[in-house]
């Protein structure tokens, strides 16, 4: 009798054993499957995140600062002309064709009001002669370590194709210029002032070209203050004439804006579209 009690203890305990183990194993199992199921959630969501987001700035393929640091650019002598400074009483900045862009609006960044230099950088090359390849405006004089697009409010970047694609100017003049947003709509109104008074006449022919010849510069720039005004703006030839020019912000290692270009396409130029 004590051995068939022995015998059934023993066949219960085992059964129990076994019992535990299939529920260790399976809780295992569902723990396991439901870490696993729950990581790879967050993987997909991060991966959707990562493609819903929009992107809200496009950089330039080339560092400009390759023109301020050479004499030599692409093997082509580099003049650096000094045009004085630009007024910007807002500090929003409006690059454009001053001649055909009577709409034209700021960049959506800005900078503090002050008064900043402009400089040309002049590419002397060889078969066009010398061409405007870079206008810089110098906020500072910390070093940028990366050149952002500059966009105005009705530019996204999310519209691009692939990484050749830019917003720009258009130029239908042969001239770029850059503005405050406050001195360009003064302009527009000297401008329209200028017809209305003059409506025989033409404001570039009759009043700017003059400017340009008084600069006795063959890199032919302006650097021109409105009459009655303490207003100045600035316009210059645009690489090799008319086409469409974008600008980037120089950012330094604080994220700062120290310097605003306009790329003429003329050296370094990537494949752009």
């Amino acid at each position: 009798m004590y051995k068939i009690l022995l015998l059934l203890l023993f066949v219960f305990c085992t059964s129990c054993k076994k019992d535990n183990e299939k529920n260790f194993k399976s809780t295992s199992i569902d723990s396991k499957l439901k870490t696993n199921n729950k990581i790879q959630s967050i993987k997909n969501s991060t991966e959707n995140d990562t493609k819903l987001k929009p992107k809200t700035q496009a950089y330039s393929l080339i560092d400009y600062n390759i023109f301020f640091d050479n004499s030599f650019v692409d093997k082509t002598p580099i003049e650096i002309v000094e045009i004085g400074n630009l007024n910007l009483p807002t500090g929003k900045i409006v690059a454009c064709d001053g001649l055909i862009s009577s709409n034209s609006s700021p960049f959506i960044k800005t900078v503090k009001p002050g008064r900043y230099p402009v400089k040309i950088y002049v590419a002397k090359t060889k078969q066009s002669g010398d061409r405007n390849a870079i206008v810089q405006i110098k906020f500072s004089h910390k070093k940028a370590i990366k050149w952002v697009m500059a966009l105005t409010e009705n530019e996204n970047i999310n519209e691009f194709k692939d990484k050749y694609d830019y917003f720009g100017f258009p130029v239908d003049s042969g001239l770029g210029g850059l503005f405050d947003y406050q001195i360009w709509q003064e302009y527009q109104v000297f401008e329209s002032d200028f017809y209305r008074i003059n409506p025989n006449k033409n404001l570039y022919d009759d009043i700017l070209d003059k400017e340009f010849k008084k600069e006795a510069n063959k890199n032919n720039w302006i650097n021109f203050h409105i009459p009655n005004s303490k207003s100045n703006i600035t316009m210059f030839s645009s690489g090799y004439g008319d086409g469409t020019y974008p600008s980037f912000w120089g950012i330094d290692e604080k994220g700062e804006i120290v310097s605003l270009v306009i790329d003429f396409l003329v050296l370094l130029t990537p494949e752009y579209k």
